[in-house]
């Protein structure tokens, strides 16, 4: 497949970087803390190594990668908002951060715990907003149990968008056959490559496969469910200081995970998803809003997509913790640069640095989306579009341009349309008290949240509930919120 214009990695430090992955997994392997992905692993060619580890030859890796399928699709309950996936350099669709504990205040840096109301008026804004184009949990509520926060979390969402709900928190297996029925009752059976439900799975970095991700990974491949492999290494803390061999390294770890969900059930569609970060050279912390980070996200983007993987990456990133000028420069940059190599999916919505998001960052990260795909739109360039017809009429006609139709119909399609800024001249300030952006975000929060839920069919909602109240019962809980109150969410965020 042809690399896209623009990207920085060249085609040799790719095919470097993917060798040297394979060297990682056949050198020194992956320490598996489960028996019986041990024995999945083993039975697909991998072998025992040092010290409880398993180290998986290159052509186990090489049989797993053929047997994905190459495209596949996530289901919305709205069919005009399911999402086709494959490693093309092609569209790009978008998607929030997820499962942050706490609601931040845009301006202050301070935050709360989040609560489900939370969970719910963010699905009402992302339900509103052109981004996210897929919807999952922004926050992990602390008024639920947290062994069934993401049942309760998909029922929140459900009732306030028809996009696709992706990528709920996967802690234990046990979680897979609940979500999976839910899903199914939202957006229908899977089949045909054709997918309600995906879920993430976590290796630890440096290259673990902890007891519940083995746990997770071995049910999900058991399911019609779509897999995606989402290690977190850290370049200099958790994964070499270079650049190539972090990217290696993370690769090595994306596709253990491959490995383990194709010997446990062969095609099961995975994804590639990336989130190596650079680390502060003194404190070790993520170092958000670094350009290193977008160059990973293209190096990660080109590895999966040689090895025929989907990859789903960083978008917006910024060291800020509130929406200030530094959040935009960061936030520009990194997500203009992530963008070049064109994953499937970009992440990032709603999220500000640390654990905590808030619903004014959703509406400031839908207008940067927004200017990013009118950037990467490629223009016509027909007859109409050269407009000599047009020159001739504004200058030989002695009309001018704004008096053109040619200008109107062109300016309408040329222009994005911002939610938020100033956009009017100097006088025009000068002369009128201009609110600023998160005070426009904060009003356009209010508007979205007082709108009316878009609910869900009431056999639909009452399945969901049982599902939730079915297994609290039998995970022994001796009481837990009942779901239905999920139907009321007051409109104020």
């Amino acid at each position: 497949m042809q690399r896209p214009a623009g990207v920085l990695w060249p085609d040799e430090a790719i095919e470097a970087m993917a060798r040297a992955a394979r060297d990682i997994l056949a050198r020194v392997g992956v320490r598996v803390d489960s028996p019986r992905a041990v024995a999945a692993l083993e039975a697909a060619g991998c072998a025992p190594g040092v010290a409880g580890r398993v180290v998986v030859p290159a052509a186990v890796v090489e049989a797993a990668l053929a047997a994905l399928p190459a495209e596949f699709t996530l289901l919305a309950r709205d069919p005009a908002h399911s999402v086709p996936v494959s490693p093309a350099p092609t569209a790009i669709f978008v998607h929030n951060s997820g499962e942050d504990p706490n609601v931040a205040d845009p301006l202050g840096g301070q935050a709360r715990p989040a609560l489900m109301a939370d969970q719910a008026l963010a699905a009402r804004v992302m339900h509103r907003l052109r981004y996210p184009q897929t919807v999952n949990s922004l926050f992990w509520p602390s008024d639920v149990p947290a062994e069934l926060q993401p049942l309760y979390s998909y029922l929140a969402l459900a009732r306030e968008t028809d996009k696709h709900l992706g990528s709920p928190c996967i802690d234990y297996g046990w979680q897979l056959a609940p979500l999976a029925a839910m899903a199914a009752a939202v957006a229908g059976s899977a089949g045909d490559r054709r997918y309600a439900l995906d879920v993430s799975f976590s290796p630890v970095s440096p290259l673990q496969l902890p007891a519940e991700v083995c746990e997770g990974l071995t049910e999900a491949a058991g399911h019609d469910v779509v897999v995606m492999i989402l290690p977190c290494p850290m370049a200099g803390t958790t994964a070499p200081a270079s650049l190539a061999g972090s990217l290696a390294q993370q690769h090595a770890e994306i596709l253990a995970g491959v490995v383990l969900a194709q010997s446990v059930r062969p095609g099961t569609p995975c994804v590639a998803g990336a989130r190596l970060g650079p680390s502060h050279p003194r404190s070790g912390e993520f170092l958000g809003g670094a350009p290193e980070g977008s160059l990973a996200s293209l190096g990660a983007t080109q590895l999966a997509r040689r090895d025929g993987l989907a990859c789903d990456c960083y978008g917006p990133t910024s060291g800020s913790p509130v929406l200030d000028l530094q959040t935009g420069l960061d936030e520009a940059l990194t997500l203009t640069l992530s963008a070049l190599a064109r994953p499937r999916f970009l992440s990032g919505c709603g999220t500000l640095r640390g654990t905590a998001s808030c619903l004014e960052a959703l509406v400031v990260h839908d207008q940067l989306f927004a200017a990013l795909f009118n950037g990467l739109t490629p223009r016509p360039c027909d007859d109409d579009a050269l407009a000599v017809d047009a020159v001739a009429e504004a200058v030989l006609g002695d009309k001018g341009f704004l008096s053109l139709r040619h200008t109107r119909r062109h300016l309408h399609r040329e222009v994005e349309r911002p939610l938020l800024g100033f956009r009017g001249g100097i006088d025009e300030w000068l002369a009128g008290e201009r609110p600023g952006l998160v005070d426009e975000a904060r009003a356009k929060v209010a508007e979205l949240v007082a709108a009316e839920p878009l609910g869900l069919p009431d056999d639909v909602s009452a399945e969901l509930a049982g599902i939730i109240d079915d297994t609290a019962r039998a995970r022994g809980l001796a009481e837990w919120p009942d779901p239905r109150r999920l139907a009321t969410v007051p409109a104020t965020p």
